[in-house]
């Protein structure tokens, strides 16, 4: 009995046991699958990070790019507005300079008429020879005398000096056929001093006699060259250079005078002084009254053509690259639109793959968990079937004793049946859990199936979202690019309206500034020949003196009595005996020694000029780069100081209408170029006119300057302020006001205010008294605050 109550104890834990360790290898198994599936996994998990480092590594490459990219285009938007601000300006100086040196040159032409230039200007383009001048073209004169002289000569000064009076009367024939004005002309083989004189030939200086400040006689005090002593005594005749007026009167009635301060007194007793005005359009000695007053606008204009030439370039250059980064920055962001897609897709299939990882990761914990169950049952079950076995083996022992006196063959028949059954035991034990088995494989083949196919299906919801976007991303794209592309085409077509009107813009400019510099070039080249020509009759005449006295010479030189000329000589004529010397000079010439070295020289000249040209190329460039610089800092000066001018306007309007319940104003001197012009302070208190600073009391003054004073701070406020008894000007209802605002504004400031007015110290957020104490000291006193 107590052998089959053990074996029946016994056996079901030995098959518990049996049990526990089939289930051991089971999971064994399972947890050796899922470790290779997770090995498996952490290797696409690894792919996935990388390809996901990969394009977050590309992203943030792209962004830093498409960052740089706008900064650049905003850069160069910038940079292209400010040179068309800086060509907008330089365009309205040009025009401006245009007008100027038109309204100059129209002024120049008219002064000219009505003082004779113009139709003297006519008699030298004419072409007419054996004109000088004017007389005041001839002297030379110095400063200290230049005064007295000049009033001396009066309107003589503008007459014209010729050959004779045969030039003369075609002089005035021309002038009558074109209508060009009148002239007085002053023929040297005709003009004759009234009386006589004798003038001093050019250079010789005149001594003052000092007797009763006389200076000497005007003609003496004049340079000219000799053949002119007639005209200038004509001009000057006896007239007398003084020093004052009071030495000039005592010769009043005896001779004409004038004074080295203008003062004239003629012979007749007549007098004529007191001030000048400004003598710019009169004619004077030694200088010539044709200066260009508009040489300076005119050179101006000149560098503002340049920098304007080179204003263009760079606006081109700039415009060219903002088109050229535009392009590169829709790429870039295309690229940015198609990699977040690629980023978006890459996670969307990462999540699966992380559900994944987590449920096997649970699935191992949990295997493991049961292994560790079934470790501790299993050791239960040892601990609890030790004993029995034991207890069990006793048995048999005693039982073997019983055998031993019993049957034996008895015994050990039913010891074959109890094998047999055994035997049949473990086959359907083996068979049961083969069967349980491979319903567990079945089992975790559906469970693996139902996993990969719930992956599968995450996986092919995340591809479909993925290719959705996708589409989504492409359609939109594709009516940004429609969009685009009609806007492009509207803007291709305004382009090509805008080049048409520029082109011809263009050709009409540049026709008009070629008939402009045609014009320019072809009145310089006439002034050059001019120019040319009078430097030339000059020569020509200096040449007939030079001949005359070498004449002269070579006539004192001839022996007395003169050698006789055979008839061969005077036939073949002095050109024939000049030809021989000419023969004889190159005969003579061709026996001096050459220069081998003039190639190399000429090689070395050819190169310095080369060098040369290629440093005036360099600094040409650079002159355009520094005027194109120069003129941008101008405009950005000028846009700064307009964007300041308007803030602390309107600041000055709000803070003066609070103080003074009136409205003022700040005025530019020269709107047009103000940093060219001065600034005024316009103010209109309350009950009175309209006023300058200049014509307030002293409290008005103090409103408008302390309302200038705060607008300024409020444009740029500063940390601290200290204010003197600014006060002291105002009554009781300003200074009130004035308190008030400095309260307000000591919200963002600190302020310090010296004061003896009670509501300017009501006002105060702390109070220090200082008095006079004993002696030459002072004291400081604290009182409460506010008080």
């Amino acid at each position: 009995g107590r052998r089959q109550e053990l074996l029946r104890s016994i056996q079901p834990l030995q098959e518990e046991r049996q049990q526990l360790k089939e289930r051991r290898r089971q999971d064994e198994e399972r947890q050796r699958e899922l470790e290779q599936d997770c090995d498996q996994d952490g290797a696409e998990d690894q792919r996935v990070q990388g390809l996901l480092e990969q394009l977050e590594q590309e992203w943030q490459t792209l962004l830093e790019s498409i960052k740089n990219g706008k900064e650049q285009l905003q850069q160069l938007l910038e940079s292209v507005a400010i040179q068309q601000r800086t060509r907008s300006r330089l365009e309205q100086e040009q025009a401006r300079l245009e007008r100027d040196i038109a309204r100059l040159d129209s002024r120049r032409e008219a002064l000219q008429e009505s003082r004779g230039t113009g139709a003297l200007r006519l008699l030298l383009e004419s072409g007419l020879e054996g004109i000088h001048g004017p007389v005041a073209q001839l002297g030379e004169v110095e400063d200290r005398h230049r005064l007295a002289l000049e009033v001396a000569a009066g309107a003589r000064m503008g007459q014209v000096v010729v050959d004779d009076d045969r030039i003369a009367a075609r002089a005035i024939d021309l002038l009558k056929s074109r209508r060009a004005g009148r002239l007085t002309f002053l023929p040297l083989n005709k003009i004759r001093a009234p009386g006589g004189g004798v003038a001093m030939a050019r250079g010789r200086r005149p001594e003052a006699t000092g007797a009763g400040g006389l200076v000497g006689r005007a003609v003496d005090l004049i340079r000219y060259e000799p053949i002119y002593a007639d005209v200038f005594a004509y001009v000057f005749g006896d007239t007398q250079v003084f020093s004052d007026l009071s030495s000039a009167r005592q010769f009043l009635g005896r001779s004409r005078a004038v004074t080295l301060e203008g003062e004239l007194l003629e012979k007749s007793g007549a007098m004529t002084g007191g001030s000048f005005s400004q003598r710019s359009g009169g004619l004077s000695f030694g200088i010539s009254s044709d200066g260009d007053e508009a040489a300076p606008l005119r050179q101006r204009l000149l560098e503002l053509g340049e920098t304007l030439a080179a204003c263009r370039r760079e606006e081109q250059r700039l415009v060219e690259a903002v088109d050229h980064q535009r392009p590169a920055l829709r790429q870039l962001e295309q690229r940015q639109a198609a990699l977040e897609a690629e980023r978006q897709a890459a996670k969307r299939a990462h999540g699966p793959l992380l559900e994944r990882v987590q449920q096997r990761q649970r699935k191992l914990n949990e295997l493991q968990q049961a292994q560790q169950s079934h470790e501790q049952r299993l050791q239960q079950l040892t601990a609890s079937l030790t004993p029995m076995h034991t207890e069990l083996e006793q048995l048999n022992q005693q039982e073997s004793a019983v055998e031993a006196n019993g049957d034996a063959e008895r015994w050990q028949a039913l010891q074959q049946e109890l094998e047999q059954a055994d035997a049949g035991l473990e086959t359907a034990r083996r068979q049961r859990d083969a069967l349980l088995q491979q319903e567990r494989d079945r089992q975790l083949s559906q469970q693996r199936l139902a996993d990969q196919q719930q992956s599968t299906e995450r996986e092919e919801q995340s591809l479909q979202q993925a290719v959705q976007t996708l589409a989504d991303a492409h359609g939109r794209w594709r009516e940004q690019q429609q969009a685009l592309k009609i806007r492009r085409e509207s803007l291709e077509a305004q382009q090509q309206q805008l080049q048409t009107r520029f082109g011809e813009e263009r050709r009409a400019r540049d026709e008009a500034e070629a008939v402009v510099a045609q014009q320019r070039q072809a009145l310089q080249q006439a002034r050059w020949e001019l120019e040319r020509l009078r430097e030339e009759r000059a020569a020509l005449d200096e040449q007939l003196r030079s001949g005359g006295i070498r004449l002269e010479e070579l006539r004192n030189t001839l022996p007395n009595p003169l050698p006789e000329i055979s008839d061969d000589l005077r036939e073949a004529g002095l050109e024939q005996l000049q030809e021989q010397l000419q023969q004889l000079q190159g005969r003579m010439e061709a026996l001096e020694p050459v220069n081998m070295l003039a190639l190399e020289e000429l090689q070395e000249l050819e190169q310095r000029l080369g060098d040369l040209g290629e440093r005036l190329d360099v600094l040409s460039q650079e002159r355009e780069e520094l005027l194109l610089r120069i003129e941008t800092v101008a405009t950005l000066r000028q846009e700064a100081f307009m964007e300041a001018f308007t803030a602390v306007d309107s600041h000055f309007r709000e803070i003066f209408a609070s103080l003074s319940d009136g409205d003022g104003k700040l005025q530019l001197d020269n709107p047009d170029d103000p940093l060219e012009g001065g600034l005024t302070l316009v103010a209109h208190p309350k009950g009175k006119a309209v006023r300058r600073l200049a014509a307030m009391s002293g409290g008005e003054k103090s409103l408008t300057a302390l309302s200038f004073l705060f607008a300024l701070q409020r444009f740029r406020p500063s940390p601290f302020y200290a204010l003197d008894e600014v006060d002291s000007f105002l009554d009781g209802v300003n200074v009130e006001r004035l308190a008030a605002l400095i309260a307000r504004q000591a919200e963002q400031a600190q302020f310090l205010v010296v004061s003896h007015r009670r509501p300017m110290i009501g006002a105060s957020t702390r109070t220090i008294g200082v008095t006079q104490a004993r002696g030459a000291h002072t004291q400081v006193v604290g009182l409460p605050d506010a008080a």
